[in-house]
């Protein structure tokens, strides 16, 4: 973790009293070098000290409902659980009626999707920042301890962990026998699905919290320092590599063989999977963290001023943009027709995820830090005061 000194630990401090960021002392502090990391604001700018009453309003519902059953409206609470930790940046994956998440007390938890009833909690070395994988009876997931787990999907019991040089926040993928995933020390590794023996690793730059995605044989990931890269799966070899202007914190995202993905450097970039060359790059003004999401052939994505975006996903052409929140730095989600978002200012948003007309909106009281789930019409997702729920969507 990042460290900080004199003037710097003071302002952290107020930060984490006051439980709010506000974006112009991070933007005059950050280049002073009184953090000598960005993720120094990122991280602890919203850590609560007082949790706040839970609350849900739904447009059309009634405040604060969390019964459960059949018929609710959209936006209606049908269970929550508390975990004790923040549930931030680590997104729900549900898989065979079960949600797994990770939360900021260095725990891994297995619960009942339909319930919201604790199956099993996992200990792991620190705090869980990263979102679990599943494959095969095993989850997979990232530490701050700079281990990648594997867990046993039914007892959550410990298989194997892998030790890194650094924070491991890039949520891995499984494929061909195999765990990819990077490294705050710079590397993206390969690993073992059953053992967490080596396969291969390479260094990238000088941290990844970009997520993976594999296509075919290539598998794509960017870097803190701004490279896009295109290895092959199984050895690792650089098939090519792109330089954008500023840190790749999204994920990359691949349709139709177009690869998109947001940057720092304020633009989404579109770009062609075998050259590797930009097809596009639309200016957004603001940076773009958020990890695109592709459907209906357009390209959702959120920026650091609050709007999401929806753009074709062709040309680059905008179609909507919306204002949302303060900024939007998690990836929406489309499910039936409608996207999904949640924003920090705690408030998770459905929209027509062709018009951008709102459909419902809801406040949760609390800085909604991860991507959604969707799976049988409930949509599932943590909140920055410990709460996982379970939502009608």
């Amino acid at each position: 973790m990042a460290s900080c000194s004199g003037l710097g630990c003071v302002a952290a401090l107020i930060t984490i009293l006051v439980g709010q960021l506000t974006p112009w002392w991070a933007l005059v502090l950050v280049p002073l070098g009184i953090f000598n990391a960005i993720e120094v604001i990122g991280y602890f700018a919203y850590l609560p000290v007082v949790i706040k009453p839970y609350v849900l309003v739904s447009a059309g519902s009634a405040d604060g409902d969390s019964e459960q059953g059949e018929g609710q409206q959209s936006g209606t609470v049908r269970w929550q659980l508390d975990t004790g930790g923040a549930v931030k940046e680590s997104s729900p994956v549900v898989v065979d009626g079960t949600v797994y998440v990770g939360s900021w007390n260095h725990l891994l938890w297995a619960v009942d999707a339909l319930s919201g009833e604790e199956r099993w909690q996992c200990r792991v070395g620190g705090v869980v920042a990263a979102s679990p994988a599943f494959a095969n009876g095993t989850v997979y997931i990232g530490s701050w301890d700079k281990c990648l787990w594997a867990v046993d999907a039914v007892s959550g019991r410990e298989r194997w962990r892998v030790r890194t040089n650094g924070l491991v926040r890039s949520t891995p993928v499984v494929t061909d026998g195999m765990v990819l995933f990077g490294s705050n020390d710079g590397f993206f590794r390969a690993v073992d699905a059953v053992s967490g023996k080596s396969r291969w690793q390479v260094r990238v730059g000088t941290g990844v919290r970009s997520s993976p995605t594999v296509v075919g044989d290539s598998v794509y990931v960017g870097s803190d320092d701004g490279v896009l890269w295109a290895l092959h799966t199984a050895s690792g070899q650089v098939r090519w590599q792109l330089k954008t202007l500023s840190g790749l914190w999204s994920s990359p995202v691949v349709a139709d063989g177009i690869l998109y993905i947001g940057s720092a450097d304020r633009h989404l970039w579109a770009v062609d999977v075998a050259s590797g060359r930009a097809r596009w790059k639309l200016p957004a003004g603001t940076w773009v963290k958020s990890t695109p999401a592709v459907a209906h052939g357009l390209v959702y994505f959120g920026t650091g001023d609050g709007y999401l975006w929806a753009v074709d996903a062709v040309s680059g052409e905008r179609r909507w943009s919306r204002k949302v929140g303060v900024w939007v730095r998690w990836a929406p989600v489309v499910a039936d027709g409608t996207l999904y978002v949640g924003t920090n200012d705690g408030r998770m948003w459905a929209l027509d995820s062709v018009s951008g007309e709102e459909r419902w909106q809801a406040d949760t009281g609390s800085p909604v830090f991860s991507t959604p789930a969707v799976a049988d019409g409930v949509l599932y997702f943590g909140l920055q005061n410990g709460r996982l729920l379970g939502v009608r969507a």
